[in-house]
């Protein structure tokens, strides 16, 4: 059967979540697979099915800002969202996508990919879910089932406003800020970042259209939303803006925190109490070593300058009680470090709360 290809241009806010949903729910047997392409005509935050609002985003700004905020069915973190992305939707009935999760994001990224290195862009896959372009992430997935569809999500991202994101997010400091900040420019780019002389949209949806039906071995064929699935957009729209579906999650507290830069890279604010003291962390991991860390709290350090020194020793570390045991016990030893009332224990335990994060 043909794939059925919408191009929804802009739309609202709202409906570059809701259409997509809408399009799941509404699909019965011998409905066609659909390739959905929107563009967001306004600036909004989207918050993952699992996560919890109060925790995540910072709301006050939001409504400052004037800046609405969705939850979707679909997993992953916070992001924030405009008009410099390019969505791409597809929903599909479950026998025509693999049944192996890492399969299935090979697949739908692979049109994603041959699309941008068409442009110049050297994107590759990096697994489980994420297009990279010399380690930086380019594209963000996402997958569901929903109603009787199985839904990919994904993006060409044109521009990102890494800025934008670091404000929407709740965090204990505006030290945590920076840092999140800078892990953005560090380890995300795009399509205004990666060519002088970018294509526009339509140049990319008319290349990505091709390489779809060369990666699918089926034909697309431009088509229109059913009554019935606008039916169901009208009341997702309603489900969408209530305050019961979007502070659903948010009952379940916890002080430490972690945001995800991509795949590789994470933040985490860290906490820990000691005899000696309240321990706080930011810490970036890359893979599985310590990219970064800054140490604060109201313990005590001697030599107190020694403090910058624990965080530089920490950098490229393994995250393991090992080789965090090992280091420590050197540094101490070496620079007669005393921090009383808080061990080497302590900091190893600290750092090793990241174990506890499920990473949706």
């Amino acid at each position: 059967m043909d794939i059925r290809l919408i191009d929804a241009g802009k739309v609202s806010h709202l409906r570059s979540q809701t259409i997509y949903h809408a399009l799941a729910y509404a699909k019965k047997a011998g409905s066609p697979d659909t390739i959905v392409l929107d563009v967001p005509a306004g600036p909004y935050v989207c918050i993952g099915f699992h996560r919890d609002l109060e925790q995540e985003v910072d709301i006050e700004f939001c409504a400052a800002n004037k800046l609405p905020i969705i939850r979707r069915e679909t997993g992953g973190g916070t992001v924030y969202i405009d008009d410099g992305q390019l969505f791409v939707q597809w929903i599909f009935g479950p026998d025509n996508l693999p049944k192996k999760i890492d399969a299935r994001f090979g697949l739908f990224v692979r049109p994603l990919i041959e699309t941008y290195k068409s442009f110049g862009i050297n994107a590759y896959f990096h697994a489980p879910t994420d297009v990279h372009v010399g380690g930086k992430k380019i594209v963000g997935t996402g997958a569901a089932a929903i109603g009787n569809a199985e839904v990919v999500t994904g993006n060409f991202l044109f521009d990102f406003d890494c800025g934008a994101m670091a404000k929407i997010l709740k965090v204990p400091d505006e030290s945590f800020r920076e840092d999140i900040l800078n892990s953005l420019n560090k380890y995300m780019t795009s399509i205004k970042r990666e060519l002088k002389d970018p294509p526009n949209m339509e140049e990319i949806k008319a290349a990505y259209i091709i390489k779809c039906a060369e990666t699918l071995g089926r034909k697309i064929v431009p088509g229109d939303f059913t009554d019935g699935e606008y039916k169901w957009m009208e009341e997702l729209d309603k489900k969408f803006t209530t305050k019961e579906w979007l502070y659903q999650d948010s009952s379940n507290k916890r002080r430490n925190r972690v945001v995800k830069i991509h795949a590789d890279i994470w933040m985490y604010e860290l906490h820990k109490k000691t005899e000696g003291g309240n321990i706080e962390m930011t810490l970036r991991t890359k893979g599985k070593r310590i990219d970064h860390v800054s140490i604060k709290g109201d313990f005590e350090i001697r030599p107190g300058h020694k403090l910058k020194g624990l965080e530089n020793v920490l950098r490229n570390v393994e995250i393991n009680e090992e080789s965090l045991t090992e280091i420590l016990e050197a540094f101490y030893i070496l620079h007669r470090v005393e921090t009383p009332g808080i061990n080497i224990k302590d900091w190893v335990e600290a750092i090793m709360q990241i174990e506890n994060y499920v990473k949706h």
